[in-house]
């Protein structure tokens, strides 16, 4: 019985390990949409990068931490072969807004404001942007709807990998 138990355990464990390896480095491969010159700039990953399987044509929400003082770039790309729909992305921070409500009386209300859509922006695969204080940031990447995995496990599947590569470096000191 204790044998069984463990072999089933071990078993579970492998299967889960492998389909979170399966797409762990995807997002290490989202430099290779940037142009020449992007690439040999110099950005430090950050750790928030992430890369994970999802079910095509469903949205992924994340969330991250901008700080002070430094330079973001955020690339998101898919494992998906030639032919197939771009990623879609969007992203939003936390805004206090001043909203009226059915009597009239102003609320002050935080709400997530949009900042960036690359649908607007001709479906770019990345985006540059400083901040001025230390903020969340919270990003939603639309899975492409069309397209087969390069993954050979998920080619058959409604699934593909998709990566999100933070990067990040210090911001030039402007003015005094």
């Amino acid at each position: 019985m204790k044998r069984t138990f463990l072999i089933g355990a071990v078993v579970v464990g492998i299967v889960a390990f492998q389909a979170y390896s399966q797409c762990a480095k995807t997002h290490y491969f989202c430099t290779s949409l940037l142009s020449e010159e992007q690439q040999k700039e110099y950005w430090s990953l950050n750790n928030q990068s992430k890369s994970a399987t999802f079910a095509k044509g469903k949205t992924y929400k994340m969330s991250f931490i901008a700080y002070k003082g430094y330079d973001y770039r955020i690339s998101v790309c898919t494992d998906i072969i030639e032919g197939g729909d771009k990623v879609r992305f969007e992203l939003f921070h936390d805004a206090i807004v001043r909203v009226k409500d059915e009597y009239g009386n102003t609320n002050i209300k935080r709400q997530k404001e949009s900042l960036y859509k690359n649908a607007d922006d001709n479906l770019s695969p990345m985006v540059e942007f400083a901040v001025d204080k230390t903020t969340k940031f919270f990003l939603d990447v639309a899975v492409p709807e069309s397209g087969e995995s390069q993954d050979r496990k998920l080619k058959k599947s409604d699934n593909v990998c998709v990566g999100v590569l933070l990067e990040h470096k210090k911001a030039d000191k402007l003015g005094f």
